[in-house]
Formats: structure tokens, C-alpha cells, sequence
């Protein structure tokens, strides 16, 4: 059937897809509610009516449906296919916490088969398939902060561990020479140790900047205060700096490992990810129907 260009305006279609989307929590299931084409497939359309009458029961009855972390990590997974590439920290965080969500999503349906309560939704359960070792496996190597786990390897174990105890003594060692540059004046009693390029430095008033031996990498906008790196530790800040460059060349490995592991799953997790949006698209159809109160219209097929 053909139906006008202005169809949606005539009908005011184009607000309430407006207010559908407002309804979605991401993009994912925004990009669905742009899909939404007239039809006059009654099969087609008694099925997407009871999908969100369906929803609509849940969101009325049940308690506790995944409704965070529904986010759209497509842009990772192009790039995780992608041989020799590798994804960041924060794309692998990202992945994580949504693969959660969808897990659950999977899990909450699973536990409703025996009694059929949502059939045309459980439906949709079944064409996605998640590898269950990914999500351990990001895990292992993710922490809850989205960075890289200490023991993602025993040589990032071994070099964080180093690089705290020399931290800690650098600290240690410039506490002690700011306390002597504070007694003897050189120094604000507000002042405290700070970074420059990297490295930690002490502010000393540059009237007294001559009377601590060291390397100046810094002055305040006023030229009253100088940043000096004091020659004691200049090694120890070498050192630092050094295992700080092993840290990231170690986590890079970690990562592409880890992107590596992932990339033959890619086009599953794909298909996982469609079915997020399709599950945040439904769901805003039925906080739609809530919000107007409305209910399933009766059908008719002509034959």
C-alpha cells in the first residue's frame, strides 16, 4: 500500500515517535524507533503489539529488569575486527558493563520460560548467543574502575609493584626536603608538592630558588614561584618515569591480547547488541503505552 510523504504529520506519527524516543535509554534503541514504517502485515503487526503488551505486564509486575548500561559499543567492535588493532581500557569497560546488562536481559527471560508469560519477547532470546568465556575474560582482565587489573600479568604486577615502593620513597625523600625549605623560609606554610611534565617538584619562592640544588621545570604566571626538581631525586624520578613507560607497553599487550581474544566473536556480539536495542525500543513503546494508558487493540484479518 502507498501511503503520502506528510503521512506521519497528518496523523501526528512524527510526535509520538518524538515521545516513544524520549522513552529510550540509548542509541541503540533510538536508531530502532527511526525504523518505524506504517504496515498493514497483520502477522507483522500482531506480533509487535503483543511484544509491548508484554513489556508493558513487565514493567508493571516485575521488579528488578536491567535498565543501565544499555550502550552502544558498535564503533568497538568495527575496530576490535580490525587485524592488529586493539581496544582501550575504556572501550573494554564499556563492553563489559553492557555485555552485563544483556546477559541479564537473557537471564530474566530464561526464567519466565517454564511459565510462558512472555513468549512473543522470549522469542526474541533465542537467536543470541554470547560466548560465555567473554565476559570472564574482559573481567579478569577490567576492574570495576575500568582500568587494567594489577594481575592482568605477573610483569604488570611486578612493575605497579616497583613503581608504588619507588612512589612511595620519592614522596618520602621530597616530604623530608620540603619540610627543611618551610623552616628555613624558602617556602608558603600552604605549600605543598606538586607535578610538572611528569615529574614530582617542590615550589620554592624564586628569591630562593638558588638555595636548593636542582632542575627548575616550571614558574608561576607571576614569576613568584619556581618548581624545582631537587638533584636528590632526580634518579628516583628517572626511574619512575621509566616504569611508567613499561607499565603502558605492558598494558598495550594486555589489551591487544585481550582484543585478539575478542575478535572472533565479533559478529555475535553484534547480534547481542541489536538485540539490547530492540529490548530498550520495546521497552520505551511500553513506558509509552503506560504514560497515555494504553492497551492492545483487537485485530482483525481480512481474508
Amino acid at each position: 500500500m502507498l501511503y503520502p510523504k506528510n503521512i506521519e504529520q497528518k496523523l501526528g506519527f512524527d510526535k509520538i515517535r518524538e515521545l516513544i524516543s524520549e522513552h529510550c535509554i540509548s542509541s541503540l534503541g533510538r536508531a530502532f524507533v527511526d525504523k518505524i514504517r506504517f504496515s498493514d502485515d497483520y502477522k507483522l503487526i500482531d506480533k509487535l503489539l503483543k511484544q509491548s503488551a508484554e513489556f508493558k505486564l513487565i514493567l508493571q509486575v516485575e521488579g528488578g529488569f536491567p535498565e543501565q548500561n544499555y550502550i552502544d559499543v558498535s564503533d568497538s567492535l568495527s575496530r576490535a575486527s580490525i587485524e592488529g588493532a586493539f581496544l582501550s581500557e575504556e572501550q573494554f569497560y564499556e563492553i563489559k558493563s553492557s555485555l552485563k546488562t544483556i546477559l541479564q536481559i537473557i537471564h530474566f527471560f530464561k526464567t519466565k520460560e517454564e511459565n510462558n508469560l512472555y513468549p512473543t519477547l522470549q522469542e526474541l532470546v533465542q537467536g543470541v548467543d554470547v560466548e560465555k568465556g567473554i565476559l570472564p575474560e574482559i573481567d579478569r582482565i577490567i576492574d570495576e574502575r575500568g582500568r587494567v587489573r594489577d594481575n592482568a600479568s605477573a610483569e604488570l604486577m611486578d612493575i605497579r609493584r616497583r613503581l608504588n615502593s619507588e612512589q612511595a620513597e620519592l614522596r618520602k625523600t621530597l616530604e623530608r626536603i620540603l619540610r627543611t625549605a618551610r623552616n628555613s623560609g624558602w617556602i608558603g606554610d600552604d605549600m605543598s608538592l606538586t607535578i610538572r611534565n611528569g615529574r614530582m617538584v617542590i615550589p620554592i619562592l624564586s628569591e630562593h630558588k638558588r638555595k636548593l640544588k636542582g632542575f627548575v621545570h616550571d614558574e608561576s604566571a607571576t614569576g613568584q614561584m619556581a618548581f624545582i626538581e631537587p638533584t636528590e631525586v632526580l634518579e628516583a624520578n628517572n626511574e619512575i618515569r621509566e616504569l611508567e613507560a613499561r607499565e603502558r607497553r605492558e598494558i598495550v599487550k594486555i589489551l591487544d591480547r585481550l582484543t585478539n581474544f575478542l575478535r572472533p566473536h565479533v559478529s555475535n556480539l553484534r547480534r547481542a547488541y541489536q538485540f539490547l536495542g530492540l529490548i530498550d525500543f520495546i521497552r520505551a513503546k511500553a513506558k509509552f503505552a503506560i504514560q497515555i494508558d494504553g492497551n492492545i487493540p483487537q485485530l482483525t484479518e481480512n481474508q
